[in-house]
This record gives structure tokens, C-alpha cells and sequence, in this order.
């Protein structure tokens, strides 16, 4: 049987057996054969001349075991499209990326569908544009001053907005619903957040266990627009995972990456990232029958598809993110 070499080997078998038998010192047989004296001794050292497997012993995997088990257990299950399985797990790790989850099944040999399984195949839920996910996340602080980031995205086309308050307040949050009317060329239907007092007082209870019967000024405006105001599990705020990832991706674009010297010019970026995430940001996870790859041709795509849902058409979105960049 031949000897089969690495790609980058620079000796072969008769060569190894030469400089095994030889007692010639190491800089003169690396000169003769040229190679490093590094390869002379490691070949001296051995008592065989074939190569040996370069394979790691260990090998560290993006998923852990745990989470490789839940994701094959879902592919194997219901055998749902890669992006909706990523769209899954995400609340579980919100590091996880498409790209891991894909070699996991790959590893598994669950990579491709088979053909029987296919038509059984169904459909993780979907929503049309209209399904909001919202949440306040943390700035750094500048002027003194601490800052906050509401942000809102669509569950459908991934269209994103948010804007920079002083406060995380019932105030401000209600001040965002009215941008978030205005910025949405859809009717908004369901929105999905936390339970911070900034959005519901529901989970508030008095010195005798009662919950609180008050309404939220959130909720109240919620109301007044026909919106159904959705709330996360207690204590678990993975379950609103879609946005969670959103702050992730927002904050590593812009202020972990950058030192700014006021809020003025923490806003300029944040706006000029707004513009980049909506219009030209490519996102594996959109749903693959829109055949889009950015959250403004998902918006395109289903204002063609169902412009009875929108009041506005998406242009108009355009044109307002760059007037938002002009004037910033």
C-alpha cells in the first residue's frame, strides 16, 4: 500500500529511514535534505516513518452538549428549516450563530432533509409584519448623565428602531410607542415585552399580596391603538430572546467598539447604524421563501406580498432613516 504524505511534507519514507540509520550530526542532514534540524530530531526520535494524524485530540465545539442535544432533538422531531431552529434556540444561547448550528447537524448527519420527511415537515409559526419585540437596554454614561436605548423589532421583516432616553421610565416608554407608530409603515398588532414598571404595573403587588389593579400609561396607549400588549414569563428574559440578540448586535456595532466623548456623538453613531442594520445589513435569519437578505427588501417583499397591511409604503421608511442621518 502507498504512502500517503501530509499536503505539506517536506520529507518521504526513504528519506525518514536515511535519517534514522544516519550518525550525522542534525545541521549537516537538515542541509542535506533541506529541512529545519527541528524536522531532523523529530524524525530521529521516532522509530517509524509514516505520517501521523494532525487531528486535535480534543476538539472544542461552539455548542454544548446540552444545547447540541436540543438542537438535534428539534431537527430530528419536526424537522424544521435551519433558520427556524436558530430563530428556537437563540433564547437558550444568545451567542449561537446560524453557522455552528449548521455543523452541528452536520456532524450528525441531519444536515439535509430527507425527502420523505419533507412534506411532513411544519412550519415553526409565522407572523405577518405587526409582531413588535421591545426593550430597554443600558448605554455607557456620558456628561454625567446615564442613558438608555429602547429598542423595538419586527418579528417578520427584522426591521429595527430605537432611540436614546436619559430615563427608563413609564414616560419615555409611552414617548416610544408614539415614534414606534409613527417609524412602522404596518399596523402594529402585538407587541412583546418585559415586565418592567416602565411598561406594566401587572405583576405589582400591594402589602397584602393583591396585584395592582392600576393600568400603565404603556398599556393604556397600547389600548387606545388596538395593540395587544404581550408580556414575558417572570424572570426570564431570554423569552424575548429576538430582541435581546438585537441589543447584542446593536451595542458590538457601535458603543463596545467605540469611545465617545459625548451623547451627541453616541447618537450620530447609533443613528448611522440604524440606517446601516435596516438598509444594507444582511440577516441569515429571514424567513428563506422571501428569498431577502435585509430587513428593507423583507419589507419590500411583503409590502408586495400584502399592502393591505401596510399605511405607509416602505420608501418612506427609507427617506426618514436618512433624513434621521442628515439631521443628527
Amino acid at each position: 500500500m502507498p504512502q500517503i504524505y501530509h499536503s505539506n511534507a517536506k520529507t518521504m519514507e526513504f528519506h525518514r529511514r536515511n535519517i534514522q540509520s544516519s550518525h550525522d550530526k542534525n545541521k549537516n542532514l537538515s542541509f542535506l535534505f533541506k529541512v529545519s534540524t527541528q524536522t531532523i530530531s523529530k524524525w530521529r526520535n521516532r522509530d517509524f516513518t509514516h505520517d501521523v494524524s494532525s487531528r486535535p485530540h480534543r476538539i472544542n465545539y461552539a455548542l454544548s452538549e446540552l444545547e447540541n442535544s436540543i438542537a438535534v432533538s428539534i431537527r430530528k422531531s419536526t424537522w424544521f428549516a435551519l433558520d427556524e431552529i436558530y430563530e428556537m434556540m437563540i433564547p437558550i444561547n444568545q451567542n449561537i450563530s446560524r453557522s455552528s448550528l449548521y455543523r452541528c447537524f452536520k456532524r450528525n448527519a441531519i444536515s439535509t432533509v430527507p425527502q420523505e420527511k419533507k412534506e411532513k415537515a411544519q412550519k415553526f409559526k409565522a407572523y405577518q409584519p405587526g409582531y413588535l419585540h421591545v426593550d430597554v437596554t443600558y448605554l455607557p454614561k456620558l456628561d454625567g448623565q446615564k442613558w438608555y436605548l429602547f429598542v423595538a423589532i419586527d418579528r417578520a421583516t427584522r426591521l429595527i428602531y430605537y432611540r436614546v432616553y436619559s430615563a427608563k421610565n413609564a414616560k419615555n416608554a409611552e414617548d416610544f410607542f408614539d415614534c414606534c407608530i409613527k417609524f412602522f409603515p404596518f399596523k402594529i398588532e402585538y407587541i412583546l415585552t418585559d415586565n418592567g414598571l416602565e411598561f406594566t404595573y401587572r405583576l405589582m403587588k400591594n402589602k397584602k399580596g393583591e396585584h395592582c389593579k392600576k393600568i400603565s400609561s404603556f398599556d393604556i396607549k397600547c389600548n387606545e391603538n388596538g395593540v395587544e400588549h404581550r408580556l414575558t414569563q417572570p424572570c426570564t428574559p431570554k423569552t424575548n430572546g429576538m430582541v435581546e440578540r438585537a441589543n447584542g448586535i446593536i451595542k458590538n456595532g457601535t458603543v463596545l467598539n467605540t469611545e465617545y466623548e459625548n451623547v451627541q456623538q453616541m447618537n450620530k453613531d447609533l443613528i448611522n447604524f440604524l440606517v446601516y442594520y435596516n438598509l444594507y445589513r444582511r440577516h441569515g435569519s429571514l424567513r428563506r421563501e422571501l428569498q431577502v437578505k435585509t430587513p428593507f427588501d423583507a419589507l419590500n417583499k411583503w409590502f408586495t406580498l400584502h399592502p393591505s397591511i401596510f399605511h405607509t409604503p416602505p420608501d418612506k421608511v427609507k427617506a426618514y432613516l436618512f433624513l434621521l442621518q442628515i439631521h443628527t
